[in-house]
């Protein structure tokens, strides 16, 4: 740092000074403002006076949590959290994440998408927990009522989904491996792609390019959409990793929950890339064509050939 020139050091400053700049020029949040919002979520939030943040915390504490031999208190254990604030482009801004059960995710994932809200990234909360907890990101602008709101449905479909157990197979009811016999021919019409099968089981890639670091990477580097469907014709499961822009990301979750896809993980493989891709794993099991098909419709929606309605993953 004592070597560095003189000169670099006033960017950062005045980098700085925006910033800061623009933090203490955020409007802040009216009383009217969070009382509304308030009598929508049926709580009362935190105000931190100095970002305009109106933030919520949900903790987890129907759920006994396990980390290793470690038991977790309530306190202990991840938390649901959310925060408005002032929007530069709308009224309001709201960003968060959700603490869920595996059997919870795709339901609430669901019910977040259907009133209005973007799901950003879906992961794990932590290694060796049990039950497995899970995060899922989401974000949205718009006039505090409508956030509220549409937070409110997503929160209450948590509840139904904490109450109402477990759809996971029980332990004991787990039946043997089915073997692999894929027809590839009526797969690749209905995807119109052209994948192989090897001891029985189909895997088809659509890839694309993108630059890491001046680097150009394409499929065999890892970035592409990739279909692997195993078991029988009429008792098939998938699972697949699609590739998508951040303005595809919404549109694509519909299509493949409104097809009943089930989504594992919404996450990056590289960072800095150009264009940014968005990873999408999907899991699912019916007869290889329904499968296929599903998949196609997903990737119709994806590059615009087709539409989801806007509150369901069904064709317009």
């Amino acid at each position: 740092m004592a070597n560095m020139h003189p000169g670099y050091l006033w960017p950062i400053g005045v980098l700085f000074a925006a910033v800061c700049a623009s933090a203490a020029e955020m409007p802040p949040m009216s009383p009217q403002a969070r009382a509304g919002i308030d009598r929508a979520l049926g709580t009362k939030g935190v105000y931190v006076q100095e970002e305009s943040a109106y933030k919520f915390a949900f903790p987890r504490a129907d759920v006994s949590v396990r980390v290793g031999r470690q038991r977790l208190s309530p306190t202990q254990a991840p938390r649901s959290w959310v925060t408005f604030s002032p929007s530069m482009l709308h009224e309001g801004a709201m960003n968060g994440e959700l603490i869920l059960l595996e059997d919870e995710v795709n339901r609430v994932m669901t019910a977040a998408l259907n009133a209005g809200l973007e799901v950003t990234s879906l992961g794990s909360a932590s290694l060796f927990e049990q039950p497995r907890l899970l995060v899922m990101n989401f974000w949205k602008q718009g006039s505090f009522q409508n956030l509220a709101g549409a937070l409110k449905k997503t929160l209450d479909e948590v509840a139904r989904a904490g109450t109402s157990g477990p759809d996971a197979t029980p332990p004991g009811a787990v039946t043997a491996p089915v073997t692999n016999n894929i027809d590839p021919a009526p797969l690749n019409a209905a995807l119109s792609m052209r994948g192989v099968v090897a001891d029985g089981i189909y895997r088809a890639t659509i890839g694309r390019i993108a630059i890491v670091d001046g680097t150009p990477i394409g499929r065999e580097m890892g970035m592409s959409t990739s279909i692997v469907i195993f078991g029988t014709n009429d008792r098939a499961f998938v699972r697949a990793d699609m590739i998508v822009s951040p303005d595809q990301l919404q549109r694509v979750l519909k299509a493949l929950r409104g097809r009943d896809f089930t989504v594992t993980s919404i996450r990056k493989h590289t960072v800095g890339e150009h264009p940014e891709s968005i990873f999408i794993s999907v899991w699912k099991q019916a007869a290889a064509i329904e499968l296929a098909r599903g998949l196609r419709f997903a990737l119709d929606v994806e590059v615009g050939a087709a539409k989801v309605a806007s509150n369901s993953g069904r064709p317009q």
